[in-house]
């Protein structure tokens, strides 16, 4: 398995202009040692095609695989389904993640909205060949990982795939559901120690992102102690 360290990690010193994404990337290859990077769509100063190319090919020559653009609320019914997929393809990267709507006034309506929202954009993703990882959070229709099961399962498209937390709920996912990409919180060896490594999936790091942490989550990870089916 192989660490991806998000550029959320980075938020504030993005947001500010502190760093920018290409010395975002650098630091990520150099300073933090990482495999691979998760785009968020919100740090991006501009996506013309000449800037997103210039990220792809620093991210290459660095080392580093493009492993995601999080799109945060791809399902919303007004997402710019074409736009996002649009970057994602400039990136060159593996996957798209993507949170549900919020529940909103009335859920049941919310939820047919979302997975109407949500087979426009895996037609789009089958096209241009990048699976859509789904992650639960807090504040939205899928909470957990029963609620993200029935969103996927109505979707009902090979597409459309599990991000998940580490830790999150031991022994609730089959064999044909194992998660490409796991979040690790601020390189918890514990909770990397219950990841099942049989789909080998890419370990994101949250929150805090320095050599030390991503180094105990490569260290962890190749212990061969991950066989505990859990998240994955």
């Amino acid at each position: 398995m192989k660490v991806a360290v998000s550029s959320s990690s980075f938020a504030e010193p993005l947001a500010s202009g502190e760093l920018t994404q290409l010395e975002w990337l650098e630091r990520c290859a150099c300073d933090l040692a990482a495999d691979g990077v998760i785009f968020d769509r919100e740090h991006f100063p501009r996506t013309d095609a000449e800037y997103v190319a210039q990220l792809k090919k620093v991210a290459v020559d660095l080392g580093l695989v493009p492993v995601a653009l999080d799109a945060g609320r791809l399902f919303e019914p007004d997402a710019a389904i074409g736009d996002i997929f649009k970057l994602a393809t400039g990136l060159g990267v593996l996957f798209v993640l993507a949170r549900l709507p919020a529940p909103g006034d009335v859920p049941p309506a919310t939820f047919v909205a979302g997975v109407s929202a949500a087979k426009s954009a895996v037609r789009e993703a089958k096209r241009e060949n990048i699976t859509i990882l789904a992650v639960p959070a807090a504040g939205t229709i899928a909470t957990n990982l029963a609620e993200l099961r029935h969103f996927v399962k109505d979707v009902d498209s090979a597409w459309l795939r599990f991000a998940l937390r580490a830790g999150a709920e031991p022994d609730s996912l089959g064999t044909r559901e194992r998660a490409l990409v796991v979040f690790v919180p601020d390189a918890d060896v514990f909770s990397v120690a219950a990841i099942d490594e049989g789909a080998r999936p890419w370990l994101a790091l949250e929150g805090a992102a320095d050599r030390a942490h991503v180094a105990s989550l490569r260290a962890a990870a190749a212990k061969k102690t991950l066989a505990v089916a859990n998240v994955s």
